[in-house]
This record gives structure tokens, C-alpha cells and sequence, in this order.
């Protein structure tokens, strides 16, 4: 078979078009994106805001930061690349923003630090960064989804957002070589199961184009198919995002209609604008869409949203960077994808190849709680089971498989190391043969009996000796203390301004989660809560107790917050414009009560912790592992 040829103009004028489209229908939906979703819809039909170079979005600006690292690290980057740039160069701490990059600062390795303690995996921030990976692996989706992969499990593993940033990437790469919208889908959803909440909205929205729903009720059947309150979910937002795809009749009319489905409106619409501006290049824009945004680049750079990245001057600029790093994927890999200076030709295109191949399908199956890792004689990965987070007193378990590469079986001896006082059993160390071309397996179950012994980042190692091999580099192993809180009883008489809590029942929760439901037996009644934090300096806190009931806040002793209304948790860091309040609080330790007071409904709350405006950074230095007299 012959090459598939696309040349320098095409593909340069594709990415180009990928860029401006995505600008034209960030700009659009910026103005109009809410934290919760609405069941109105919009009725935009031109931009509601205009500055030259479009409105600063996350959806491109992080994008530029995958470039820099395709550029410095090189095209073999994996997730663990990803996440030092996340540290590197994203200051803000939008909602799985912020909480990824906790679980990072406190040593957790991607998917972990995607999936624990992460309300938000099912959201939009990964499904919008596929474009860079479908834009250097023009014409092979295979490629551009694995990038897509690495990318969406250091911040959503587990989640359906992983799913969203397949697709996109699936869709988008292949359409530099397929410009048949149906051919397009169906490629997509081969990347996904069928089983998604992912597959089902976007299938939800064909079966409403098909079935000859205007573009309104097929909004209204996905969101009926799809629903959640939260604006953000991936899965209802890559619904709406086909709408507009199916009934847009031009560029703008798509775009349009995408972004007045409501939700996630800058996502939808930059997406899709992406989408089209690959499959027919820049003569799809129209120019007074394109004209206001110019050429230039508009990103957070200027309060500090984003650091430590030169940006491409323009999209020129950045195109031509692109469609560089485009042109070494597709000859490291040693595609079929020949890019040169004069022919695009496309007939030796094999559609059927263009579909998931078993390699991406097994993607699907990976556990978010297994961190994977080459050590060239061998691979090993640590399975953390169910949470990467250990109790006093309770036994963790800890898996490690080895898989054997080479020819010839072989020995190792590895040894696990915990912080000291910890017990390891049945024995720290352990002697494992591994087959040729095989695997094997050493568990271990881990206590610390002692409180004391349990820092909020605890951070072992698991040391590997093959016999007669190289010596490698040691396996990181790291259990996040608990939150540990005190509980009262129900509708217990209680003075938070002096009363005694140490009588109160102690409990170890996983994560930002008040787990409280279980103590009301499905009545009402009220319950407090108290939780020492100890800070190593005088500070602001932003403390957030997002829930769904009323709420009162106490901090040393002093009622700093209420809340009354009913609400939809949405346990970020920044707020949710009612369930947030600063505190000053002093070095040492912290005393925080939290009242909450079930109605006719079980108890969802949470309790977040992070610095103030404008960046909202998780707290990774403070202890909230122990009592103060403990």
C-alpha cells in the first residue's frame, strides 16, 4: 500500500485552523460558562465579549505547556513528565486543578494523583487539551489517544474525563485524513467503551439527529440521558458538542449551537471549533469571526495563572512548532504519514486502520490505584489497591508485579521500606522468581499501630535485586495519613465557644469527605465535627464546607461561617460562592468545629483547605493526620 501524503501547506494551514477555531469558540463560550449547570438554554449568536487574541482559557494556554514539554523532554513523554509541568508552570487551581497538584506536592505519582481524593475526574479538564496530540500524529488516532492517555490520568484517572480526552483526540487526529462527520464519530467512539457515560451521551446525540429531533430537544433528550447539576461533567458537554457538530450548518451556526446548549460553554465550543477547523482548514472560518481575535495569543500569564513558559508570539508561531514536533512523531514512529512540501494525497488513506486497535482498548482496563514503572531489565508496577492512604492501627495492602521482558527467567530480591516504627508483613523482604516472558507478584499487608508514627506524606521505597542484572533505580512507595476528626453524638448539647471534645468518637476519614451519614440512621438532627490542623506559620486558610444542608463553621473557638441554604457540594478549592470563608490561623495548631444539620435527605459535605486569592494552592505542609495530644 501507499503512503498517505499530506503536505507542508495542508497540514500547516489544518493545525492553524485548529488553533483559530479553537480560539473563536473559546471566545464565544468563556463569557457564558457557569459552575452549575442550568436547564435554559442561550441564544448567542456573535461573541458576548471581545479582546484581541480571544478571552485567556485553560483549554489552549495548557496546551502550550505540552509543546514546551514535547520540545525539552522529548516524544516519548509519559504522565510522570506531565505532572512535573503541572508544578512547573500552572499556578491556578481550578477544581481538579488544585487537587491533583495536592496529591503531586504530597508525593503521589500519576494515575494516583488523578484519581484519590478527586471529586472532579469526571470533568472538563482534560477533554479539552487534546489537540495538541492530534495535531502531531496527523492521520494515526492510535497515536495521538496514547499521548491523550498520558495526559488525562495526572489529573482525571478513573474518571470519564480520561474517556473525553480519547475521543477528542481519536476524532481529531483522524480528521486530518477523514473529512466524513459520521466516519468521524464512529472512529471516536471506538476509542471509548461502550459502557461510558461518555459513549451514551454522544450516542444519546445521534440517536436525537437521527430520530429528526431539532437541535433543542436533542439538547434536552442528552441532558435527560446524561444529567448533572455540575456544569463541568465531561460526559453531557461531549453531548453538546456533537449537537453542534450534527446541526450546524456552517462554522458559526455549529459553534453556536454547541455553546447555547449551555454546560461547560467555552469547552464545547472551542472543542468543536477545533474539530472543523481540521477537517477543511482555514476556509471553514469565517473572516468576521476570525478577524477580532487577530493572530495573536491571549493567555493568564499576566496575573500569574501561568509561569515559567515562553509563549509562542502567535499562532503562527505556534503552528509552525506544532506541525515540527508533528513531522519527528510521525517518523519515530515510523508511520505511513509522509509530510512533504507539495502533494496531499489521500487515497491510500485505510479507514479501517483508523479504528482502535486492542493496544488502546486495553487502556480501558487499567487500575487508577497502579503506577507503572520501567526499569529496564524489568517493569514493575505498585498496586495501592484501593486508596493510597494508611489508618493507624489497620493493615494496608500493597501489590507489586513484575514482568519479565527477556528470554530467560529470573530472580529478585526485593525489600519494602516503611517509615520506621511500621510493620510489613508476612516479611519485609522476599525472594521472587519471574518467568520468561511472565510475571509475578509479592504483597505486602502494612500497619502502623501508633498515630505518632503516621506523617501526612509518608513516603518508603521498595528496593529490587536481580540476580546477575544491572542494579536498578528504587520503586517510590507513598500512604497519605488520614484526616482524622472527632464526631459528637446526634443533637448532643455543645458549646463550641469551650465545651470538651475529647470525649467525642475519633474517625479517620480517606479524604476531603465528611462521611457523617451513617451516624444519622436516615433521621434529622444535628452533628458537629471538630478537626485540628497544625500550620507551620501564621497564615490565611480558605476553608470551604461545601454541602448540602445547613452549615455553621468555628475557628479556635470563634464562628466564622453559616450557611443555611441548600446547595450543591462542588468541593473545590475556590468556592462555590456560599460555603467558603477565610480564616486567619496561627502557627501551631488549629481547632475547626463544623455543625451540619441533616433535613429530609442524607448528609453530603466535605471540608477543603487551601491559601486565599487568586491562586487557591491546596495546603501540603499542614497536619491533619493526629490530635494535638497525641
Amino acid at each position: 500500500m501507499g503512503a498517505v501524503k499530506l503536505s507542508w501547506k495542508d497540514y500547516y494551514d489544518k493545525v492553524y485552523a485548529c488553533w483559530l477555531g479553537k480560539n473563536c469558540g473559546g471566545t464565544l463560550g468563556t463569557p457564558l460558562e457557569r459552575a452549575y449547570g442550568q436547564e435554559e438554554m442561550f441564544d448567542v449568536w456573535w461573541y458576548p465579549q471581545l479582546q484581541e487574541g480571544g478571552m485567556p482559557n485553560d483549554d489552549l494556554e495548557i496546551q502550550l505547556i505540552w509543546l514546551k514539554a514535547l520540545e525539552e523532554r522529548g516524544l516519548g513523554i509519559k504522565a510522570r513528565d506531565l505532572a512535573e509541568y503541572w508544578l512547573d508552570c500552572v499556578q491556578y487551581n481550578f477544581d481538579e486543578y488544585g487537587l491533583h497538584k495536592t496529591n503531586l506536592r504530597q508525593g503521589l505519582l500519576p494515575p494516583v494523583s488523578g484519581f484519590y481524593n478527586n471529586w472532579f475526574k469526571d470533568c472538563m479538564g482534560c477533554p479539552i487539551r487534546s489537540e495538541i496530540w492530534a495535531c502531531i500524529a496527523p492521520g494515526r488516532p492510535d497515536i495521538a489517544v496514547r499521548y491523550a492517555y498520558e495526559d488525562a490520568i495526572v489529573d482525571h484517572a478513573g474518571g470519564e474525563s480520561v474517556y473525553g480526552e480519547m475521543f477528542n483526540a481519536a476524532v481529531e487526529a483522524a480528521a486530518f485524513v477523514v473529512n466524513d462527520r459520521d466516519k468521524l464519530l464512529d472512529i471516536g467512539l471506538s476509542y471509548i467503551p461502550t459502557s461510558s457515560q461518555t459513549a451514551l451521551a454522544i450516542r444519546s446525540a445521534i440517536e436525537a439527529y437521527k430520530s429528526g429531533m431539532d437541535w433543542k430537544e436533542a439538547r434536552n433528550y442528552v441532558l435527560h440521558k446524561c444529567y448533572s447539576p455540575i456544569a463541568q461533567y465531561s460526559p453531557v458537554n461531549l453531548g453538546f458538542q456533537t449537537i453542534g457538530w450534527l446541526y450546524g450548518e456552517d462554522f458559526a451556526d455549529a459553534i453556536c449551537k454547541a455553546v447555547n446548549c449551555g454546560y461547560d460553554t467555552d469547552c464545547t465550543g472551542a472543542t468543536l471549533g477545533s474539530i472543523l477547523g481540521i477537517m477543511y482548514g482555514t476556509k471553514i472560518i469565517p473572516q468576521e469571526w476570525s478577524a477580532p481575535l487577530s493572530d495573536t495569543i491571549t493567555t493568564n500569564a499576566s496575573w500569574g495563572g501561568i509561569m515559567n513558559l515562553e509563549e509562542p508570539k502567535n499562532l503562527d508561531e505556534l503552528t509552525k512548532r506544532t506541525c515540527d514536533i508533528g513531522k519527528k512523531v510521525l517518523a519515530y514512529n515510523k508511520t505511513e504519514i509522509e509530510v512533504n512540501e507539495s502533494i496531499t494525497d489521500l487515497q491510500h488513506v485505510d479507514t479501517g486502520a483508523l479504528y482502535a486497535p486492542d493496544e488502546v482498548r486495553e487502556l480501558w482496563s487499567l487500575s487508577p490505584m497502579q503506577v507503572d514503572f520501567d526499569i529496564t531489565t524489568i517493569k514493575a508496577s505498585i498496586d495501592y489497591i484501593d486508596q493510597p492512604v494508611i489508618k493507624a492501627g489497620e493493615s494496608k495492602g500493597i501489590k507489586l508485579t513484575l514482568e519479565n521482558p527477556r528470554p530467560m527467567d529470573l530472580t529478585a530480591v526485593v525489600t519494602i521500606n516503611m517509615p520506621k516504627g511500621w510493620a510489613c508483613g508476612p516479611a519485609c523482604t522476599k525472594s521472587v522468581n519471574i518467568p520468561s516472558r511472565g510475571k509475578s507478584e509479592a504483597i505486602w499487608h502494612i500497619t502502623a499501630d501508633d498515630v505518632r508514627l503516621i506523617e501526612q506524606s509518608n513516603r518508603g521505597s521498595i528496593h529490587i535485586e536481580i540476580n546477575g542484572r544491572p542494579q536498578g533505580e528504587d520503586i517510590p512507595v507513598v500512604l497519605l495519613g488520614c484526616k482524622r476528626w472527632l464526631i459528637s453524638p446526634v443533637d448532643a448539647a455543645f458549646n463550641p465557644d469551650g465545651d470538651d471534645v475529647k470525649q467525642w468518637q475519633v474517625v479517620d476519614f480517606i479524604d476531603n469527605a465528611l462521611v457523617v451519614e451513617p451516624y444519622f440512621n436516615g433521621k434529622s438532627g444535628s452533628i458537629y465535627l471538630c478537626h485540628y490542623v497544625y500550620s507551620p506559620d501564621d497564615r490565611t486558610a480558605h476553608v470551604g464546607v461545601p454541602s448540602n444542608c445547613p452549615m455553621e463553621l468555628w475557628a479556635n473557638g470563634i464562628k466564622v461561617h453559616e450557611v443555611e441554604q441548600k446547595r450543591i457540594p462542588r468541593p473545590n478549592y475556590s468556592g462555590d460562592g456560599a460555603s467558603y470563608v477565610d480564616v486567619s490561623i496561627k502557627q501551631g495548631w488549629n481547632q475547626f468545629i463544623v455543625k451540619l444539620t441533616r433535613q429530609n435527605e442524607p448528609v453530603d459535605a466535605y471540608f477543603t483547605l487551601s491559601t486565599g486569592h487568586p491562586y487557591y494552592h491546596g495546603m501540603s505542609d499542614v497536619i491533619e493526620c493526629r490530635l494535638p495530644w497525641e
